[in-house]
């Protein structure tokens, strides 16, 4: 089953893919207005860790291999809320 393209929910969670995609390719400053696109809808239901993230960017997002692990943890949330949906 795809998702829904007519729900805010739905939308919000392919935005947490969009998010991860261009965080693993690089794109910082896309990678985080995806996530603060997907938080505004679903905040409350993401892991504190990575709203944590989006806020400081500078503070975790130095290296490139942080920058797959935090896009690893962004991709595990979209895979658990795209289950639920």
């Amino acid at each position: 089953m795809g998702l829904s393209k007519y729900s805010y929910q739905a939308d919000a969670v392919a935005n947490l893919y969009r998010a991860a995609f261009y965080l693993a390719k690089g794109s910082k400053n896309t990678s985080l207005g995806f996530l603060k696109k997907a938080a505004t809808k679903i905040k409350e239901k993401l892991d504190p860790a990575i709203i944590k993230m989006a806020d400081f960017p500078r503070d975790y997002l130095k290296t490139s291999r942080d920058q797959h692990y935090w896009a690893e943890k962004i991709l595990d949330q979209y895979t658990k809320f795209k289950n639920l949906l």
